[in-house]
Order: structure tokens, then C-alpha cells, then sequence
């Protein structure tokens, strides 16, 4: 039986069996010829077709987790329920002589009635007992209070944080507040100096342009409500734009045998005829200046195309109202003075003849 076994093993193929595996090879290859063929790398209108993307299903997305924002008579309470857990943790674990018990409070007015007849056989003992004890633990709150003081640098870092997220949510909110300013001299160092540091302090961007031929400087200040308001104080009230910070005079030290020191001293010089005023303040909607620089113009219409460019062509024009100058290329003029006033006196005043009598009005 295991001859006739290796007899049939060793049988040659069946023609037909075959011809059955070769047809069977060729298919699988023609099927993927066709696959390959039929890729849209070969279609020249799949760039022609908008193929839709699959979208994730919202019911399978995690629905969001809603955040519960509780009252402040709802935090105090919770507040006050987490202290008197962990007061009850350490009283059960005093109780279970884990830990020790605290020494008692004492004080110079409830010593007597805590100890009791001790403090009554040596009520001096005692009292030192009790003056060592309060000072203890009054130098302890003081190195706490050492231990939680925030450095020179964490103070800073502190109060810049503090206006950054304010000018944020300012911007966030779509309220940038604004404050246009009118100053008349702004070349002294000393008041530039003034302008350019505060403005960084407070986050407030802007700038101060300046036209010397009228006299004339537009100071722009954007930023928080609260900057806002502590640099229009600053300009209106705690700067003094006739004389120095000492109430006097002061003129930077010049060398001499230089070309232009006469200028540049002059340049230094407070101008007692300098004055400031807010024009207008109000909010936008966006800012339109990302830091707080000084530009001049060499004239009013150069100015205004500046200003233009920033779409604050109107800023400029409430400028030169408050400044008294008339600009002839935009025809701007004072709504109303005292020379138009008495213009009109003169024109309305009768003549009067020799006689004291009135002319005839001509048909």
C-alpha cells in the first residue's frame, strides 16, 4: 500500500488541470492591469470633478463638556466647607495620637482664663510664657509675608501682564479706546521723553506727528480704558508744557565752536507760549498702529496725506481748528471768533450826516 501511494504521488499533471492554473494566473494579472490603468492618475477629467470629503459624523464627535460657572456666594460657601474638611482631618488624627495637638492661643487678656490656677501660682512665669509665644508668632507671619513678596522684577512682569490683557480684551471686544491730542511744541526733550515712555508703559500705541511750520502737533493715543484715561491725565494735568519739572527753565549744556549749537540750544528751550488740549476721545473698532513713534511733515497738506493713509485724514482737520491756522488748500476756518463779531458791529453801525441826521436808503 505505501508503494501504490508514492506510485499515484509521482502521476504526472492532467493537461487540463493545467491549463486551469495558467488561465487562472492570467486573470489576476489583467485584473490588475485594469486596476492600474483605471487610477484617476491616468483620468484627465478627475481635475474637472469636485470630489466631496468625508466628514466626520457629529454623533461620533465627543460632545463638548459644559463648563458651570458658580456665583460668589457659592465659592465662599465651598470655600468654607474644604477649610472645615481639613480641620476635621486634623482634629481625627489628633484624636488618634498621630500627630500632636497645637499648643492653645494664648493671650495677655485670655491667659489667665485658659490655664486656669496655674496661671495663678506663677502668673510671671506665665506671662513671659505668653509674651515669647505672641512674638513667635508674629515673626512667623512676617516670614511668610517676606516668603510671599513678589520681587522687583515679579511686580513688573505683574503689572505688564495686567495692562497686556487688558489691551486684549479691548481688542477682542472690538473697543479700542482713542484719545486725539492738540500740543503746540512738542520738540523739547524733556516732554518727548515724556510721551514716548509712558505711552510704552501703558501698552499704548500711536504717535505724535509734527508739522513746525504751523506750530502745530497732532498726538494720537490708542489703547485701554484705564491707559487712556491715565494718559490723558498725564498730558492735561500732571505735565507742565511751559517750563521744566522744577518749575524753571532748563537748557541742555552746548559745546562750543560747533556748527548749529546756537540751534540746538534753542531747540532745548521750554516755549512759554506751549499749551495742550484734548480734541476728542472716543473708541474704534480695530487698532490702527502697532507701536507709539514721532513723525514730522514739512507741511499741513503733507501732514494730512500721512494721516490719510491710515484713514484718520479727519484727525488732522480737528487739529488745525483748535490750533487757530487756517489751511488754504482745504479752506478749513474757526466756526466762530471775536473779529467776525465785530466786523458785523462795524457794518451794522448807521452813518450819520453833519445835520445828525440818517442818509436816505437808495431804491
Amino acid at each position: 500500500p505505501g508503494e501504490s501511494n508514492k506510485m499515484e504521488d509521482s502521476k504526472p499533471p492532467v493537461k487540463g488541470e493545467q491549463v486551469d492554473d495558467e488561465s487562472g494566473d492570467a486573470l489576476s494579472k489583467l485584473r490588475e492591469s485594469c486596476f492600474d490603468n483605471c487610477a484617476l492618475f491616468h483620468c484627465k477629467t478627475a481635475d474637472l470633478i469636485q470630489h466631496i470629503v468625508p466628514i466626520e459624523s457629529i454623533a461620533k464627535q465627543d460632545a463638548p463638556q459644559p463648563v458651570l460657572h458658580l456665583t460668589k456666594a457659592e465659592l465662599k460657601r465651598r470655600r468654607k466647607l474644604r477649610r472645615q474638611n481639613k480641620q476635621r482631618e486634623l482634629q481625627d488624627l489628633q484624636a488618634a495620637g498621630l500627630i500632636p495637638a497645637p499648643e492653645p492661643r494664648l493671650t495677655l487678656q485670655n491667659f489667665i482664663k485658659v490655664l486656669g490656677d496655674q496661671a495663678f501660682l506663677d502668673p510671671s512665669k506665665h506671662e513671659q510664657k505668653v509674651v515669647a509665644q505672641i512674638q513667635a508668632r508674629q515673626e512667623a507671619h512676617l516670614q511668610r509675608n517676606q516668603e510671599k513678596k513678589l520681587t522687583k522684577e515679579q511686580r513688573a512682569a505683574k503689572v505688564d501682564s495686567k495692562l497686556q490683557s487688558q489691551v486684549d480684551s479691548a481688542v477682542a471686544k472690538a473697543q479700542v479706546h482713542v484719545a486725539l491730542f492738540f500740543v503746540k511744541n512738542a520738540s523739547h526733550p524733556y516732554h518727548r521723553a515724556k510721551l514716548d515712555l509712558n505711552a510704552r508703559q501703558w501698552k499704548i500705541t500711536g504717535g505724535v506727528l509734527e508739522c513746525p511750520a504751523v506750530s502745530t502737533c497732532c498726538v494720537i493715543a490708542e489703547g485701554s480704558s484705564q491707559a487712556i484715561s491715565k494718559y490723558i491725565r498725564l498730558l492735561t494735568v500732571r505735565m507742565n508744557w511751559t517750563t521744566g519739572p522744577d518749575g524753571g527753565e532748563i537748557e541742555d549744556d552746548v559745546g562750543e565752536g560747533k556748527e548749529g549749537d546756537v540751534e540746538s540750544a534753542v531747540r532745548h528751550k521750554f516755549d512759554p507760549t506751549n499749551r495742550c488740549e484734548l480734541v476728542w476721545q472716543g473708541m474704534v473698532t480695530k487698532r490702527n498702529y502697532n507701536h507709539f513713534s514721532f513723525q514730522a511733515g514739512e507741511t499741513p497738506d503733507q501732514c494730512r496725506k500721512i494721516l490719510k493713509q491710515k484713514g484718520q485724514a479727519i484727525y488732522w482737520d480737528q487739529v488745525m481748528q483748535i490750533s487757530g491756522n487756517i489751511d488754504s488748500s482745504l479752506g478749513l476756518k474757526l466756526a466762530y471768533s471775536d473779529d467776525d463779531d465785530e466786523e458785523e458791529e462795524e457794518e451794522q453801525e448807521p452813518t450819520v450826516d453833519a445835520d445828525g441826521n440818517a442818509p436816505m436808503a437808495e431804491d
